[in-house]
């Protein structure tokens, strides 16, 4: 009806402007137009004032007049300044086309670059001054982050206007020329072409801008081994560019003289030519002016002196601006903050260590994210609506024990529903949220192979009180696309309970209220379409819930923060939360390498599996990067705030005076969820990439890549591939209790040894520290890589996994995490089983590493003590293998059960008995669980 409406309307108005214009009647014509004009104003002001709503239900209505009134009194001053430029230039053109239409486009291109580029001026006039200078001009790092920017689009934006008034002077000539051909009196000599003069003028001293403007570029210079200017930029390019500057502005100054373009003209013969030949003569000479110092001061010269006199000294002309280089690579990722140090590591791990480091072990994590995301949907997932986008991994203290947990909320997908299902009516005002999550020690798992759950069921079962749900609804997520409706007079579905349903009404204050037709109208046009409209479910205390996805949400309200991949779920207060890291980024730090391409890192991304590359793409080209900002947003009423966590990054304080009391200090966050911020892993991994070459500060040593670092390698899910950062307990040097850590481990390029690592700390006055260990070069200290390599050449463990492999059952490879315990590593890799007919994997075997001694058993408390207490290993046991002949009687009629519980649970399936369903599929997957086995592991090594 929407579309019905608006064809309706243009029609009427396109017949009435077609009708004035046939009739010459001006007053139909205008008519028409307001019509036309005033259809595509109703529909810019419905959504205009959605707009509004949205960000008045967020409490944020100075922040969206703020960007209204910048946009408009942005586009409204560059218009003029469009339309005022282009009017002056071809102010002297002889013909009315030459005067009219070029300043009307000036004015629209301004209008739209205003409009456009509204933040990028208000940054330039909140900027704020930073003590640090870039070494070659002397310009402080503000002048690069806001002013220069700003320059470039500025100097974009002159460069078309000259061209469209330079296109209005050629216009002109052409029209000059042809009253001259007609024999009608026309102006002589440099007079007729007065209007062109004053544009080409008016081009040279925009190109002479731009030059002077290329000089501060030259800091991004990728010329040699530099990144920046390196001796070439600095002793020739940088004085050429001043040089071709200078004499284009001489050029354009002399262009307005009336002596020179009489001069032009006489030489040229202008003024007996055709208007093209005539403009071609004209600016043939001031561009052949600019255009030869510019070949030769900026692309022979800089060649040649490369090619002669640096190459062959390079590393001594290079030294101090690789020094520059690395120095400002290293500010630009917050890397001259690292602590480093050497990590002295020992051989020695004794039952003593273990038992003094009981808090540390009894939190190393076992359970694979993956593992576990596939176990969850199994048995958390509950109802097919269900969805557990993910698992994230954080730290609590419940019970008395500061635990490392792993958790995944339960969303409601509503397109996993039946698709007769997916109505107008269940997508928008019955099925509107999720409920719960569903929590795991990182470290336990039960005697079958499955998790211990802390938090569990619906509603919510929690192990503890300290994990309390009160306010479980999951209406703002992860995957929550779409708009809904709320307190309308559809029941609303709230969670199962055994064969029955719990319907609730919404008592929070989230969403927009659409009392009124005007509303219903708005938001039909904006989200909804006729059907909204037309239904009447909705009531006037009916609430409109949109752009409930974690990351839209937070991304309309703050734009101009790169957003991290993946917001984590937090329970706090006996509510949900969700905590997203946010970036300020630039691509405009001077001296500084940009993230993320081969040259980078040492590392060839293409080679990365999986794209994982694309873990990092929002940083891509920066080579500025802050996690100034913590988002929070509430899972049930979606509200938003800001909190900075990095107060001196001179770009976070730009926007806290552009948006006054959007961004909260840090101070303001409540201590509960304060106590679950984490270290990014998408920093940690840009910085770690590019610390794996630029932890080089000699600039000998960087220039030669002796030491090039790249990330460890493991085998995982049976594909080698770098190691992400991990997160472990660990106890830092002179702290007390064990801090929450994350972890990047790297190896020398091409080797698997260990060479270091870098640890980004999350937990109190230590957030935000970034710790960087080296390994002695005398030691050699096992890799990631060499673990998954002893295991598989280990026989007694290899044959039993290849036992397993070929009885039905798959075996998957967790992470090989790597875990600082006092002054030594250990290292650990879980594996586990997934039957062929089973969905989910089990847990089933933990390897544990020190040095060249190796040790498995089906817990971690087992195998650490086969790795301490030593001893030849057992042979392996096959009690309860598939395969084996005592086992195949009881093996065959686990798998005759296991048949029936499948068709029963496909049968009732197919005939919607949803409920039954689920008690088969309980049936059948204890049956699967029976079927695998207690297996009786080769003992411990």
């Amino acid at each position: 009806m929407y579309v019905l409406f608006i064809l309706v309307l243009i029609a009427a108005g396109a017949a009435l402007l077609a009708r004035g214009l046939m009739a010459r009647r001006r007053s139909l014509v205008a008519a028409g137009a307001l019509f036309l004009a005033g259809t595509v104003a109703l529909l810019g002001f419905l959504s205009f004032w959605g707009e509004y709503l949205w960000f008045a239900e967020l409490g944020y209505t100075a922040r969206f007049w703020k960007e209204v009134l910048a946009r408009l009194l942005s586009a409204l001053a560059a218009a003029a300044l469009g339309g005022l430029v282009v009017f002056l230039l071809t102010l002297p053109a002889r013909s009315r086309g030459a005067r009219r239409l070029p300043p009307v486009l000036g004015a629209a291109l301004g209008a739209v670059w205003g409009f456009a580029g509204w933040e990028l001026i208000l940054r330039f006039l909140e900027r704020v001054p930073t003590d640090a200078r870039d070494p070659i001009l002397g310009r402080s790092t503000s002048f690069y982050l806001f002013s220069l920017p700003f320059h470039d689009a500025l100097y974009f934006l002159l460069w078309c206007l000259a061209l469209i008034a330079l296109g209005g002077a050629v216009r002109d000539a052409e029209y000059t020329t042809a009253r001259q051909a007609a024999g009608e009196p026309v102006p002589a000599g440099a007079a007729r072409f007065r209007a062109l003069f004053l544009s080409l003028g008016a081009l040279a001293l925009v190109v002479a801008w731009g030059r002077w403007l290329a000089a501060y570029h030259l800091l991004y210079s990728p010329w040699g081994v530099v990144v920046g200017p390196g001796w070439t930029d600095v002793h020739v390019r940088l004085p050429a560019t001043r040089i071709v500057a200078a004499v284009a502005a001489l050029v354009g100054l002399a262009l307005f003289l009336p002596p020179v373009q009489r001069a032009l003209v006489r030489r040229t013969g202008a003024e007996q030519r055709s208007h093209r030949r005539a403009v071609l003569g004209l600016a043939a000479l001031p561009a052949l002016l600019v255009a030869g110092p510019w070949i030769l001061g900026l692309l022979v010269l800089p060649a040649l002196v490369q090619w002669l006199k640096v190459v062959p000294n390079e590393l001594a002309l290079e030294r101090p601006y690789l020094a520059h280089s690395i120095a400002f690579t290293r500010a630009g990722f917050r890397l001259h903050d690292v602590e480093a140090t050497e990590f002295p590591v020992s051989d020695r791990l004794t039952a003593e260590t273990l038992a003094n480091n009981q808090d540390l072990v009894a939190e190393v994590r076992l359970w694979d994210p993956r593992a576990l995301d596939a176990v969850l949907h199994q048995f958390q997932a509950i109802r097919l609506y269900y969805d557990m986008p993910g698992v994230d991994i954080d730290r609590y203290t419940a019970g008395g024990r500061y635990r490392q947990v792993m958790l995944a909320p339960r969303e409601l997908s509503a397109e996993n529903l039946p698709s007769e299902h997916q109505t107008f009516v269940n997508r928008h005002f019955k099925y509107t949220h999720g409920y719960g999550v569903a929590m795991a020690s990182a470290h336990d798992f039960t005697n079958d192979g499955q998790p211990n759950l802390l938090i569990k069921d619906i509603p919510p079962v929690s192990a503890f009180p300290e994990l309390e749900i009160e306010r479980p609804e999951i209406y703002y997520g992860e995957t929550t696309h779409g708009y809904v409706v709320v307190n309308s007079r559809e029941p609303e579905f709230d969670h199962p309970s055994g064969a029955e349903n719990v319907y609730t009404r919404y008592a929070g204050t989230g969403g927009i209220q659409i009392d009124g037709f005007f509303r219903k109208l708005l938001f039909g046009w904006k989200l909804g379409g006729t059907k909204l409209l037309v239904s009447g479910i909705p009531t006037d205390e009916s609430r409109i819930m949109f752009r409930r996805e974690i990351r839209e949400r937070v991304g309309a309200v703050a734009p101009f923060l790169a957003l991290d991949r993946d917001p984590y779920v937090v329970v706090a207060g006996g509510r949900l939360y969700w905590i997203l890291d946010a970036y300020t980024t630039s691509s405009y730090y001077p001296y500084s390498e940009s993230f993320f391409s081969a040259e980078d890192t040492g590392v060839d991304m293409a080679d990365e599996p999986g794209g994982r590359a694309g873990l990092t793409y929002h940083l891509r080209r920066a080579n500025y990067v802050r996690n100034a900002v913590k988002a929070v947003v509430d899972a049930f009423d979606g509200s938003v705030r800001l909190y900075v966590f990095e107060p001196e990054d001179p770009i976070v304080q730009v926007y806290s005076r552009i948006f006054p009391g959007l961004l909260l200090p840090r101070e303001e966050m409540p201590a509960e969820l304060r106590a679950h911020v984490r270290y990014p892993e998408d920093f940690l991994l840009a910085q770690g990439l590019v610390y794996a070459k630029y932890h080089m500060t000699d600039p000998e040593v960087f220039y030669n890549q002796e030491d090039l670092w790249v990330r460890a390698t493991e085998k995982y899910y049976e594909q080698v591939q770098p190691l992400e950062p991990y997160h472990v307990m660990w106890r830092p040097p002179g702290e007390g209790r064990p801090e929450f850590t994350l972890i990047l481990p790297f190896t020398p390029k091409n080797r698997q040894v260990l060479i270091g690592w870098l640890a980004g700390l999350s937990d109190g006055e230590n957030y935000g520290r970034l710790l960087a260990y080296r390994f002695p070069k005398d030691t050699r200290v096992l890799g990631t890589q060499q673990m998954d390599t002893k295991i598989d050449q280990d026989p007694v463990l290899s044959a039993q996994l290849s036992l397993w492999s070929q009885r039905g059952q798959r075996v998957i490879r967790g992470n090989a995490l790597v875990i600082p315990i006092e002054d030594t590593l250990l290292y650990v890799e879980p594996i586990f089983l997934q039957a062929d007919t089973a969905a989910y994997p089990e847990l089933r075997v933990v390897v544990v590493m020190h040095g060249d001694r190796m040790s498995y058993a089906s817990s971690l408390d087992a195998a650490l003590r086969g790795l301490v207490e030593g001893g030849p290993p057992p042979a392996p046991a096959t009690a309860g293998l598939p395969g084996v002949p005592e086992a195949e009687d009881a093996v065959s009629g686990l798998a005759e059960r296991a048949n029936e519980s499948f068709g029963s649970y496909l049968r009732l399936l197919g005939e919607r008995r949803f409920q039954e369903a689920a008690v088969e599929l309980e049936l059948l997957s204890r049956t699967l669980e029976e079927l695998a086995g207690p297996v009786a592991l080769p003992g411990e090594r």
